[in-house]
């Protein structure tokens, strides 16, 4: 194991609704915390429950080095997330990190566009809270209960811009209806970091390749073992081979990846 990655049992210091379905959990996690970059992520032993074998991704939402803490938020939709959900205070957590490949970080002269879906305004906010500069933060979300950490956002200095699929706040529509403005209004190098479902991670690519953007997406696939040790979370990525693609494991060589690397589907008639 490399000396920037840890094996740690963590201490849960807590462990709290966020809102609805969705919680906040902060561990101190000392070993970890001081190394974390934006876009990484933690794989997560759950304790007392030989049921649920397998560890779990979450991507880091924030860290703070100096008091050894890092924190997560997640929904808690299934077995790992609702036994997750119910740990309570000073509870010990094996956690594996902090894994996967950065989020690049823009340069000063750099315009910086977060374009974060659901789950993404999390997996996102340490771009923006570590950037040299300011930018625009896009959060898009199916209703307004989905739309995460938009206050956090704000602090940073970003401007904000909410897109929700049925009205319920800010601009009714899908994300990229935000994005292509922005992008129309660019006038200088312009860097898109972006995290959500794969259809709109797929639609963000796209948009920013056609003006010659840099995009850089993560993916949130599921994994196993989270070290590149099996096949789990592939996705097609160009190279040259006869086929035009190979597959590659987000957790070891993503989940962040370049846009231009990806192999779309749309290259097949290429």
């Amino acid at each position: 194991m490399s000396p920037s990655k840890f094996q740690e049992n963590a201490v849960i210091l807590e462990n709290s609704n966020y809102r609805g379905d969705y919680f906040l959990i902060t561990f101190s996690a000392p070993k970890i915390s001081p190394h974390v970059l934006p876009g990484q992520f933690v794989h997560l032993q759950l304790p007392h429950s030989p049921e649920l074998l397998l560890r779990r991704p979450f991507s880091i939402y924030n860290t703070n080095a100096e008091a050894g803490t890092l924190s997560l938020i997640y929904k808690a939709i299934g077995a790992g997330t609702g036994a997750l959900s119910i740990l309570p205070r000073d509870t010990v957590v094996n956690l594996l990190g902090p894994l996967g490949q950065r989020f690049p970080q823009a340069t000063k002269d750099q315009r910086i566009i977060i374009a974060a879906g659901g789950y993404g305004c999390a997996s996102t906010y340490l771009v923006a809270k570590t950037a040299e500069s300011t930018g625009l933060c896009l959060l898009g979300a199916r209703n307004k209960s989905d739309i995460l950490v938009e206050d956090e956002f704000q602090k940073t200095g970003f401007e904000v811009q909410v897109s929700t699929d049925d009205g319920s706040y800010g601009h009714k529509g899908r994300i990229t209806e935000l994005l292509i403005p922005a992008l129309d209004a660019g006038n200088g190098d312009t860097v898109v970091y972006a995290c959500g479902p794969n259809a709109m991670l797929a639609a963000v690519g796209r948009l920013c390749m056609e003006r010659d953007t840099i995009a850089y997406l993560s993916y949130d696939m599921e994994m196993c073992c989270g070290v590149g040790a099996c096949f789990t979370c592939v996705i097609k990525r160009k190279c040259d081979s006869p086929d035009g693609w190979e597959y590659v494991r987000t957790c070891k060589y993503g989940p962040v990846f370049d846009a231009r690397e990806i192999y779309w589907e749309s290259d097949k008639s290429n």
